[in-house]
């Protein structure tokens, strides 16, 4: 058996080709005179990495301001890094569609985080992050991602469906307003918004749907897949609680450590 092996660089024959990848997936992202790769998730959807004739291609990522080398080169002005080449690789396998689960026996999602095609009948959103210390209103734009949030549940208008939970700790979201229930007055946040940490309840909630049981737990939540992401103690203590939560299992709580 003959092999051919191509004279052209891996990176100059692919740099053509769209990047694809899955939602949940990062990029490991290799920067000129820089050792070590810097791995960013991806924020952007992958149809937005595909060229169309309104748009051209393109790939969003998280970069947190730090100390980290990549990430201090990728926040230098842009005059100075545009043009520039790159290397990229897609990694990561806490993904939608889920592996090794069929997507057409599932009913419903449950998305939880902490810090900062085929589809479920269902999403619901529980987003629990610290507001930092301020004299003045809680503003929506400080939290991450919250405004795309609620532009997505607001245009599938679909609230029975389709929920947001937001859980705000720290000083700012404790001295806000609330009513009987804990909830938030404030007009620019959801209306399920908390001025606390998510509870056990607030889980099991979630998880049948802000419904009343129909047929029991073992048949009701037989369709639901819950996905798991934040800090560590948060991360193991949530999935091993809905793990063994009746009519759930292991495998259809995923999550990934990171850390």
């Amino acid at each position: 058996m003959a092999t051919i092996r191509s004279s052209i660089p891996h990176e100059d024959r692919t740099a053509t080709e769209p990047l694809k990848f899955l939602p949940g997936q990062w990029l490991d992202t290799f920067i000129p005179g820089l050792r070590k790769a810097g791995g960013f998730t991806i924020t952007s959807i992958p149809a937005e990495a595909r060229p169309s004739s309104h748009s051209p291609p393109y790939v969003e990522l998280a970069i947190q301001k730090s100390s980290n080398p990549p990430a201090q080169w990728l926040w230098r002005p842009q005059e100075e890094i545009i043009g520039s080449q790159i290397v990229v690789r897609v990694g990561g396998s806490f993904v939608w569609p889920p592996p090794r689960l069929d997507v057409t026996k599932i009913d419903r999602l449950v998305l939880v985080a902490g810090g900062v095609g085929i589809k479920p009948r269902e999403i619901h959103f529980i987003y629990m992050t610290r507001v930092a210390p301020s004299s003045g209103d809680i503003d929506p734009q400080t939290i991450l991602f919250l405004p795309r949030l609620m532009d997505l549940v607001a245009a599938i208008a679909d609230p029975i469906n389709i929920t947001l939970s937001l859980f705000l700790t720290g000083a700012a979201a404790e001295g806000a307003a609330t009513d009987d229930r804990g909830i938030i007055e404030h007009g620019k946040l959801p209306n399920r918004t908390f001025g606390r940490r998510v509870t056990e309840a607030d889980l099991v909630r979630a998880i049948d749907g802000y419904k009343a049981p129909v047929y029991g737990p073992e048949h009701d939540r037989q369709g639901t897949v819950c996905y798991v992401c934040g800090p560590p103690r948060m991360t193991d203590e949530f999935v091993g609680f809905l793990g063994k939560l009746q009519g759930m299992s292991e495998e259809r709580v995923l999550c990934e450590k990171w850390w």
